[in-house]
């Protein structure tokens, strides 16, 4: 019922000429779906619940119901909360256990990353559960209540409105995007155009790497700091050679910068901690007689480094490169200075 019904809508839709027409329509349409997702979903919620969700108001809200039940969706309304009836539903989708708890581990990551996912994962999942089985359904639940995955609890806010949709229209058509970006030391937005190759959530925070055209080189850009994106109509073509995941396992963290071949001692008892842990894709671990190891890597990201191996204290030295050693001293003395100058 509900899929014919979405069909002579959206041949409605077309012959209409006025596009603002079109896309209002394509919104209502989008909405009674989520609508119908959520009465479906967990709970039963109320017209202001659903207002709320979907940023609309109570009044349109109840149009919105109103829609659903003239396709025949069979809406009940009960002490002032919605839901569907049982004979309604969508054809489950089967899910094995493993299945299940990738989706949920996935999901609660995304939601609880706001750059990320944030209520677009929420509302992924409300829609999963709307489709699942009673007893795959009941899983999922369980797992939601009882399982946390969140490997990093710090994160960023989410980039100004606009720039993420900006930056995801310019990676998948190709089109290079011209931004105002705030770097961490400048005072104002400097203007550049880049060439997305990708986008990367690395750390706290998303990211996008590409060709600048003002630094003529491959660079890395927070999408936090960028205040300002549009999409330029040209179109350029990604290097073939490209591989995302492979220019970001060369890194540390998301800085770039010259490949550096680390050793570095570690000292018990966070030397379990070296044993216990991948830090990096090429890191190699050597056991020291008197308990300590020795850590090896190949990597690029000075600075992202160096601040990571001083918040282990006297506990790690740095053995080589000469210019990681003297940065993670700079960092050490610095803090002795600031905390003598303080008293």
């Amino acid at each position: 019922m509900f899929p014919a019904a979405k069909i002579r809508c959206t041949q409605k839709m077309q012959r209409v000429g006025n596009r603002p027409v079109l896309e209002r329509k394509a919104r209502n349409l989008e909405r009674w779906f989520r609508v119908l997702m959520a009465m479906q979903g967990v709970g039963r919620p109320t017209a202001a619940e659903l207002a709320e969700r979907f940023g609309v108001t109570e009044r349109t809200i109840f149009r919105d119901i109103a829609a659903l039940e003239e396709m025949g969706i069979p809406v009940v309304r009960e002490s002032g909360r919605y839901r569907v009836m049982d004979t309604f539903r969508v054809p489950p989708v089967q899910f094995t256990a493993e299945e299940v708890l990738a989706l949920v581990a996935a999901l609660d990551f995304a939601r609880r990353r706001r750059s990320l996912g944030g209520a677009a994962a929420a509302n992924a999942l409300d829609k999963l559960l709307a489709v699942m089985p009673a007893a795959q359904k009941e899983m999922a639940l369980g797992l939601d209540e009882r399982l946390v995955v969140d490997p990093w609890q710090a994160h960023s806010d989410p980039a100004a409105p606009g720039i993420e949709p900006a930056l995801q229209a310019a990676l998948q058509g190709q089109h290079p995007v011209r931004i105002a970006y705030e770097a961490l030391g400048a005072s104002e937005p400097s203007e550049r155009t880049v060439r997305p190759y990708g986008l990367a959530y690395r750390g706290t925070g998303l990211y996008v790497i590409g060709h600048c055209e003002l630094r003529r080189g491959l660079r890395t850009f927070r999408a936090k700091r960028i205040r300002a994106a549009r999409v330029l109509p040209e179109r350029f073509e990604r290097p073939a050679d490209f591989d995302l995941e492979q220019y970001l396992s060369g890194v540390w963290g998301i800085e770039d910068g010259p490949l550096m071949q680390v050793r570095v001692r570690i000292s018990p008892p966070v030397a379990r901690l070296a044993t216990e842990t991948v830090w990096h894709p090429t890191q190699r671990v050597e056991q020291e007689p008197d308990g300590s190891v020795i850590l090896s890597l190949h990597t690029r990201g000075r600075s992202e480094l160096a601040r990571w191996l001083a918040g282990y204290g006297g506990s790690v030295a740095v053995l080589a490169p000469p210019e990681l050693r003297e940065a993670v001293l700079a960092l050490g003395q610095g803090i002795v200075e600031r905390y003598a100058a303080e008293g």
